[in-house]
């Protein structure tokens, strides 16, 4: 498991649901694999009661299934919980891009443009790690522009499901079209199209629909069977 720093100021509890959470999604905790809390707890430097509330906050969005005597599994790939991650993700975040083309101001429009700049860089230079914090990160942006904050936690709790698809997604697919679409949608943004930029959001949350075959091909073992 790869461990991150501890934030100042925050909770033993919040730092181990971040660093459990950061782990499921960049697949370091694989799934269908079976954690221990003592581990968790013994790694971190944790008592187990923070790891046993980390460890119950993500049962509660179905990611992590708590089994009485034997430890917890990490949940194999649900497409089911996938397509609910984006349905209310889409549905904000439209709104959220509607609002951006509003809100924007000259300044917020150097600073996405740098980030999809250092999103090409990484991206070519075969940084998978930094080049999904950057994904996210432009994503992030438009909440912040907009003063929507709360909404993006909330998207963020359930969003994990659809992180584990993105992170497999980026060694299976071209990433270069991803980039490609936040730039489009910079450029929507940018020249206040309001209805061009909903469109854009919508077609880009979407890809997974595009790309579910190739990313199931190559990593059969951590989705769930299609009856």
């Amino acid at each position: 498991m790869k461990n991150i720093e501890k934030l100042s100021k925050e909770s033993n509890r919040d730092f181990a649901l971040r660093v459990i959470r950061e782990n499921i999604i960049n697949l370091q905790l694989q799934p269908g694999s079976m954690i221990s809390e003592q581990d968790i707890a013994d790694e971190l430097h944790l008592s187990r009661t923070p790891v046993h509330e980390a460890l119950q906050e993500l049962a509660r969005t179905k990611i992590i299934e708590i089994l009485p005597q034997r430890g917890s599994l990490v949940s194999l790939i649900d497409m089911e919980l996938v397509e609910e991650a984006v349905f209310i993700r889409s549905t904000i975040e439209v709104a959220v891009i509607e609002l951006a083309c509003r809100k924007a101001t000259e300044e917020d429009f150097v600073k996405l443009e740098e980030n999809v700049s250092l999103q090409k860089f990484y991206q070519s230079n075969q940084n998978f790690e930094k080049f999904m914090e950057l994904d996210n990160e432009f994503h992030e942006m438009f909440y912040r522009i907009t003063n929507k904050m709360q909404c993006h936690y909330m998207v963020k709790t359930m969003n994990i499901h659809y992180d584990r698809f993105r992170e497999l997604r980026m060694y299976s697919s071209d990433t270069t079209i991803i980039i490609n679409e936040h730039k489009a949608l910079l450029d929507a943004v940018k020249n206040r199209d309001e209805k061009g930029a909903k469109a854009l959001i919508v077609q880009h949350l979407n890809r997974h629909y595009v790309d579910e075959k190739d990313v199931r091909a190559k990593y059969p073992q951590y989705f769930i069977k299609k009856d």
